[in-house]
């Protein structure tokens, strides 16, 4: 049997806070809708939470599946393969919907194949915010396409055709990449989609990036502050009225943001007109001395060539020397040389005198006389 529409909610691990989106969910001014609660790897709480929720109301269903890569984006899509509505619309699990949501969604999806409620979320002191986005508009499909979503998940769906359509459907994003936006992309790059943004705000954002370091219990108490007010027929105005507050501070902080970036503009273009001025006399004095560097290589120019002509010179002159030296005639010796007479052998009275060494003695005549007798 079909139905006018399927909820999808994925959960991980912040368990308590179903107890306020699934309802927010079933509370719809229409009815005929199924709730799928896509578990990925959640703790014994989770369980424990869909357990009563699934009891107490049979148009919910919980899809206990282990952990799977990322988000466990597999497992959304392996339960749209059992979805039985006309549109299937996205809430996360610590996020809430005003009752009209729905039937909002389903009369921009009669025109369209991907729409989203008008963008809020709500800062940790209560003050609603927005993203402007209007995908009606070329400029703010590219914003997406180009990686900046303005379409949180709570607030998205599509009909079912589209998603019989797409190449891929649910499937596990590349890391850096958030899993809405991955899956927006996709949507986007079918061709001929058309998408409408609603402006009506019946969708309550609280990012968990604001909330880092919150405790579940932290996170209930919040949304306590808000079911009460949930079917207050009179909650979208007042988040309209609290809208143009939030953007009117921001207008003025914005301003002010602009005349400080228009002052440091001023400044900076002031140093930018000193330093064009440093830049002309650094040009000129460059000029200066390119003039300067062109003269002194004329300078030296002129003694590379004096000093080629003082060389020529005093190699001409070195070379008539030598030339002169060349040509003056030697004088000739006219004594014959005599040739070369062996020496005598020197006699013996030559060699003791140029000895200076006396000869040997020769033998006395005088006879050794006997000793004297008187003595011994």
């Amino acid at each position: 049997m079909t139905l006018a529409a399927t909820v999808l909610v994925p959960t991980h691990d912040h368990g308590k806070t179903l107890l306020r989106s699934v309802p927010s969910a079933l509370a719809q001014t229409m009815t005929d809708i199924e709730v799928f609660v896509i578990g990925d790897g959640v703790p014994p709480v989770t369980r424990e939470v869909m357990a009563e929720l699934t009891a107490s109301d049979e148009r919910v269903r919980f899809f206990d599946n282990p952990k799977g890569p990322r988000h466990g984006e597999i497992h959304r899509h392996e339960a749209l393969a059992e979805a039985r509505g006309e549109i299937v619309c996205y809430l996360s699990d610590d996020d809430l919907w005003l009752p009209g949501h729905l039937a909002q969604m389903r009369a921009l999806l009669a025109d369209a194949d991907f729409a989203h409620a008008r963008p809020i979320w709500i800062d940790v002191d209560g003050r609603p915010h927005g993203w402007r986005v209007d995908l009606a508009r070329p400029f703010y499909r590219k914003l997406l396409l180009g990686g900046e979503n303005r379409v949180p998940h709570c607030g998205a769906g599509h009909t079912a055709d589209l998603y019989s359509r797409l190449p891929a459907g649910w499937r596990t994003t590349p890391d850096g990449i958030p899993t809405d936006l991955y899956m927006w992309q996709q949507i986007l790059s079918v061709p001929g989609c058309r998408a409408v943004s609603g402006t009506r705000p019946t969708v309550l954002h609280f990012p968990s990036p604001d909330r880092k370091g919150w405790s579940s219990e932290e996170r209930l108490s919040e949304l306590d502050r808000w079911v009460p007010r949930l079917s207050d027929p009179d909650l979208e105005r007042i988040l309209l009225v609290g809208l143009l507050e939030t953007a009117t501070v921001d207008a003025i902080e914005l301003e002010e943001s602009r005349a400080a970036l228009e002052e440091t503009l001023r400044e900076v273009n002031d140093h930018r007109t000193q330093l064009d001025g440093q830049l002309r006399e650094i040009d000129a004095e460059r000029a200066t001395l390119s003039t300067r560097l062109e003269q002194l290589d004329g300078q030296l120019r002129l003694v590379d060539q004096e000093l080629a002509a003082l060389s020529d010179r005093s190699l001409r002159a070195r070379l008539g020397r030598v030339l002169r030296s060349a040509a003056r005639p030697r004088a000739v010796s006219s004594t014959p040389a005599t040739a070369a007479q062996p020496r005598p052998a020197p006699t013996l009275e030559e060699s003791r005198s140029a000895t200076g060494s006396p000869g040997p003695d020769r033998p006395s005549d005088t006879r050794a006389r006997p000793p004297d007798s008187s003595t011994r």
